[in-house]
């Protein structure tokens, strides 16, 4: 049975097959997208880097115990009326 399935898996499904494949090496953001958008700090980033320097007098944020995931630390649920989430996404007719 495992070997029934798995042996299959990689050839995806009807609808995984039929979606679009764009061109090119990288991906093409959408600017009207109100779920994802290209990060600021990719606009700066260059293909030869500087070298790396030490990092002084910087203080920990978080040190936390294991199992701790992003899930844990990361914002979630309902989106304030008032907040400049739900205010970007009013601008953009999302309710």
């Amino acid at each position: 049975m495992f070997k029934d399935v798995y042996g299959r898996i990689a050839n995806g499904t009807d609808l995984w097959n039929s979606l679009e494949i764009p061109s090119g090496n990288t991906y093409k953001w959408n600017d009207k997208s109100t779920y994802i958008h290209n990060p600021p700090f990719f606009q700066k980033t260059k293909l030869n880097t500087a070298p790396i320097s030490d990092i002084n007098n910087a203080f920990c944020l978080l040190n936390l115990g294991d199992f701790i995931t992003t899930d844990h630390i990361s914002p979630a649920g309902a989106i304030a009326k008032n907040s400049p989430a739900a205010r970007y996404l009013t601008e953009r007719n999302v309710d």
